[in-house]
């Protein structure tokens, strides 16, 4: 069986502290200090706190070297303890963000929910839920209405 999807050595770094303005100058300020090659002025990244003064550095690994493989007509589920980066790799495997490290291999489409109940609306029927949320998900209207029993059986 072919694969659908293969997941190589895949990490995911982020940088700890405070890295927003808000206000017009100082976003200008941040701008014009990387247009001239200096570091970002309002950068507070590498000032001592309680995580440098215990040896921990200013950067998270959210995934570290993570990988495996879904064959075609499988179905991957991801389960994990909150902070596990489940999320982060969703968000990688659906293009969202990129790996730091690593590379997919993509034979298809790749469809996630990221949040329990993505798209229900009360006020819609169920039929209309269930298009609403194939649209969503990427799907035609062709191939939802192909589907349409198949859904209607496994929402119960």
């Amino acid at each position: 069986m072919s694969l659908a999807l293969k997941v190589e050595n895949i990490s995911k770094q982020y940088r700890l502290g405070n890295v927003g303005s808000g206000t017009l100058v100082e976003d200008l300020n941040r701008w014009w200090s990387r247009i001239q090659g200096k570091p970002d002025p309002l950068l507070k990244i590498g000032e001592k706190n309680d995580r440098t003064s215990k040896g921990q550095t200013d950067y998270v690994w959210a995934l570290k070297d993570i990988g495996f493989e879904v064959s075609q007509g499988e179905v991957l589920g991801i389960i994990g303890k909150n902070g596990a980066g489940k999320s982060t790799l969703l968000k990688i495997l659906s293009k969202i963000t990129a790996p730091t490290e690593g590379q997919i291999k993509i034979n298809g489409r790749i469809a996630s929910l990221l949040e329990v109940g993505t798209g229900f609306h009360p006020e819609l029927t169920g039929r209309e839920n269930i298009f609403l949320n194939g649209a969503i998900l990427g799907m035609t209207h062709k191939e939802v209405k192909r589907k349409f029993d198949e859904i209607v059986d496994f929402a119960g």
